[in-house]
């Protein structure tokens, strides 16, 4: 019997990771930009635990906790449902509202359908579950209308600053700024900015910045195979290009919130987790990154910094390229490590702070595994690439691990998080 629940849990967690990854393969298809990415994941996620956690009285729905999430549809007493079903369905149904591609996404969720459609249960469970879930997902994109992102379709293209030191588009391929309006999106939790103010960065020009501009420039010119692995393992850019004589290309990869929710799902599956608890697991995670994105972004147009590539090819050498292509949005804070300590704060809240896992989950992009004896550690390396990729000058980074930790402790107080 104890073989056969374990074998069942896996099999069902299997299901809630093969659904995600067709979630991330279509954001990875349409080229999605970090903060839309996190946008995504969170509210699919969400509407996935609220159709799951009825069926385990330990766990709690979102519902009062989160910014303006009212009470989510209820399982109607006395009758049986398949959660896992019902979960799947909420989640699905949620993500095809918010993807672009939807007749793809439709295409990669046919091998999913087929495993639903062989789940033993009666015609009256399975038509029940669904409904059930259906109504979940109603209930969760009816919500995510009011949360500010459909005004910031409507709002002017962003002017970048015109002062020494601003930020200004970089190439190879000049984008527009990404979303410079995303700080006014409603956020998850009521964290707060305003408990930790971040240092203004140091002064363009001043003897700080040159010695920043200095560190940079040496990290990449003289990076080591070992620390070109990692960096290049951490990248976690959607908008990689590469240029083959006049034919530019984009390279597809995963966003930075990409990577950690799968982390989560590593995790979840090492520790047999049931489920419900791994879509706690999962929710948790996608919640504190959607909330570190707002923050950083208001953070990173409020400072409108300089990124390093202009500023080396301004001060030091005007042909030089740094290891990792520059996103297109300003520089301070770094919001991989913002993303990565608020992550690993969080899952280390749940599992403690010696788990040890073999991250594999660039491999579909040609990247081998990584093995990491602590979240913290995994975090910490994260930050560190974006030195070495010569994206961000050691401030931006520095400051980002402080604020992505400080968003996941208020998160873990205001959601009363434990293990």
């Amino acid at each position: 019997f104890f073989e056969t629940a374990v074998a069942q849990k896996q099999k069902q967690l299997f299901l809630v990771k093969e659904s995600i990854a067709a979630l991330t393969d279509i954001m990875v298809f349409d080229i999605t930009s970090p903060p839309v990415a996190s946008r995504n994941y969170t509210y699919c996620l969400i509407a996935f635990y609220e159709a799951v956690v009825a069926s385990n009285k330990k766990y709690k729905s979102y519902t009062a906790s989160l910014n303006g999430l009212t009470s989510s549809p209820q399982v109607l007493v006395d009758q049986q449902y398949n959660f896992l079903l019902a979960g799947i369905t909420a989640f699905y149904t949620t993500a095809h509202a918010f993807v672009f591609s939807k007749d793809q996404f439709e295409h990669l969720w046919i091998p999913i359908a087929l495993k639903l459609n062989k789940i033993k249960i009666s015609p009256s469970v399975r038509a029940r579950s669904i409904e059930f879930g259906n109504k979940v997902a109603e209930h969760i994109i009816e919500w995510s209308k009011n949360d500010g992102f459909g005004k910031t379709r409507t709002l002017p293209r962003y002017t970048p600053g015109k002062q020494a030191g601003n930020w200004q588009p970089t190439g190879p391929d000049y984008m527009e700024a990404v979303e410079p309006y995303w700080s006014s999106l409603r956020k998850m939790v009521n964290v707060k900015n305003d408990t930790f103010l971040l240092p203004r960065p140091a002064a363009f020009k001043s003897a700080k910045f040159l010695a920043e501009c200095k560190e940079v420039y040496d990290a990449c010119n003289n990076i080591t195979p070992a620390n070109a692995a990692f960096t290049n393992f951490w990248d976690c850019n959607p908008f990689a290009t590469q240029t083959v004589g006049h034919m530019m290309y984009s390279v597809k990869k995963l966003s930075p919130a990409g990577h950690w929710v799968c982390i989560a799902g590593i995790v979840v599956q090492q520790k047999n987790e049931s489920l419900v608890a791994a879509l706690y697991t999962y929710s948790l995670v996608s919640i504190v990154i959607f909330d570190a994105i707002v923050c950083t972004w208001e953070e990173k147009y409020r400072s409108n910094y300089i990124r390093p590539i202009t500023a080396i090819q301004q001060l030091i050498s005007p042909t030089w390229e740094p290891f990792l292509q520059t996103p297109p949005f300003p520089e301070y804070p770094s919001g991989h490590s913002v993303i990565s300590f608020a992550a690993a704060t969080i899952l280390t809240k749940i599992y403690g702070d010696d788990v040890r896992y073999v991250d594999d989950v660039e491999k579909p992009f040609g990247l081998p595994s990584r093995y990491f004896s602590s979240f913290n550690k995994a975090a910490a390396e994260a930050a560190k690439s974006r030195l070495y990729g010569g994206i961000h000058f050691r401030e931006s980074i520095e400051n980002g691990k402080i604020l992505g930790k400080h968003i996941a402790l208020q998160t873990i107080e205001k959601l009363h998080v434990s293990k």
